[in-house]
């Protein structure tokens, strides 16, 4: 079966019918449908018998977007089953595809894990970043315009959109931390041993098991209790460190340029031009500008391996096919 984007809107209409999204006058539209239609009928009934086969899971599973995305993408691609014929919106095509591929798994058989990890978007949309032993930093932009930098073997769970009072995650690993300030939405980290209160700053973090622990900060301010003893909470400011010593926590002064390895080779997946010129502005101290909306929105996966700021400008002009205009303070990205 190749997959289209006509039967791409048909897998998404189904996929909102078994999610419960359809409002009642969908619902009773979309049976009628069915009902003049034995063969999709038939095919909604088994799809729908799987995907209440796989409920139990959804609550124990969070979704890991990095791996989910690359095993659909590599089978998709392998089996010639994503549309050649659309090369400038194959991007936008494929964000859709992922949004379905809880029912697409079941048609094309990619196979049941990725099903587990999607279907959990429609209950409560946690997301992951996932990075692995390859020495490469993932950057990640959150909803409220948070970056995070993840290092090797790190694995950090964020929800789609933050409520409007709070702003949760969850951190297993290494990470650095640039957060938006927002005094009426306080950012909370969640680790294996801490708890980590913020409202706006920049800091570094690695938390892989209850045993070790480390805080640096590089600007601004936070609070780090210990869960197994909230006795043991210490404030944290720019050129501190706190770490875990024999279930205490210990601080001391920092040498904050060991946070730098964050730079060094930053990898970016499927994201945004605006959200990577930012992060590179924040970075390299430059003054990147996109020209417009439609191209800020543009969606890029690169790595840069510790690049100086004009091989940067050169790599995004060259894969996005846009022109950079130079004085002396500005760079601004343009379309050809």
């Amino acid at each position: 079966m190749n997959t289209t984007e006509g039967n791409i809107r048909d897998f998404e209409i189904v996929a909102r019918y078994l999610a419960g999204e359809m409002t009642g006058d969908e619902v009773a539209l979309f049976t009628k449908q069915l009902n003049q239609s034995p063969e999709k009928r038939k095919m909604v009934e088994e799809m729908e018998s799987q995907w209440k086969a796989m409920g139990k899971y959804r609550k124990k599973q969070h979704v890991n977007t990095s791996e989910a995305w690359e095993k659909l993408s590599g089978r998709l691609e392998q089996e010639e089953l994503i549309p050649t014929t659309m090369p400038v919106q194959r991007n936008r095509f494929m964000q859709s595809l992922v949004r379905v591929a809880a029912i697409l798994v079941m048609v094309v058989g990619v196979g049941s894990l990725l099903f587990y990890a999607v279907t959990r978007i429609t209950e409560a949309p946690m997301l992951s970043a996932v990075t692995g032993a390859e020495d490469f930093t993932l950057v990640q932009t959150l909803s409220d315009g948070s970056v995070v930098y993840l290092a090797h073997d790190t694995k950090l769970f964020y929800p789609k959109e933050f409520l409007k009072n709070e702003r949760n995650v969850e951190l297993n690993g290494e990470a650095f931390f640039d957060v938006a300030h927002n005094a009426n939405q306080p950012f909370t980290i969640e680790t294996e041993t801490a708890v980590i209160e913020v409202l706006g700053t920049a800091f570094n973090v690695k938390s892989a098991s209850k045993s070790s622990f480390e805080l640096l900060v590089e600007r601004g301010k936070v609070r780090v209790t210990l869960k197994d003893n909230p006795t043991q909470s210490q404030i944290v400011v720019a050129g501190e460190k706190v770490t875990l010593v024999n279930h205490k926590l210990n601080k001391a002064l920092a040498n904050v340029s060991a946070a730098k390895w964050r730079t060094n080779k930053m990898q970016f997946k499927d994201e945004s031009l605006a959200n990577i010129v930012k992060v590179i502005n924040s970075n390299y101290g430059s003054n990147i500008l996109v020209s417009n909306a439609q191209l800020a929105n543009r969606r890029l996966t690169v790595t840069f391996y510790n690049n100086s700021l004009s091989t940067i400008v050169e790599l995004i002009s060259l894969t996005l096919g846009v022109e950079a205009q130079q004085t002396d303070t500005t760079i601004v990205l343009t379309q050809k």
